[in-house]
């Protein structure tokens, strides 16, 4: 019942985070990403008490993971049609190695 709950978690934040960086064309804030951690730190502490045991931060760790890809996902896909083409790919690789990652101290 655990795993259904988390991997439905998962992809309902996957689904929301890919339409939401669809919508901002640059690197979500540090406020947004602090949002977001607290968001899914939420979500994988299904005890409710504010920590996480060691199988709530697996599934933290899952879900930070997906968030991760989703957001990745979104920026490469850079005509926003749901595909990533290898010319978006190499762009997006490009992109990341040239120094676009201002604001990233979390």
């Amino acid at each position: 019942m655990q795993s259904i709950r988390w991997i439905a978690g998962a992809l309902a934040l996957a689904g929301a985070t890919v339409v939401a960086a669809q919508n901002v064309a640059d690197r979500p804030t540090k406020e947004q990403r602090q949002a977001a951690r607290a968001q899914v730190f939420a979500q994988a502490d299904a005890d409710g008490n504010g920590a996480l045991n060691p199988q709530e931060f697996e599934t933290y760790k899952t879900l930070m993971s997906q968030l991760h890809k989703s957001n990745w996902f979104a920026k490469a896909d850079a005509n926003g049609d749901g595909q990533v083409t290898i010319d978006e790919l190499q762009a997006a690789r490009m992109q990341h190695r040239h120094g676009c990652h201002k604001d990233q101290a979390s």
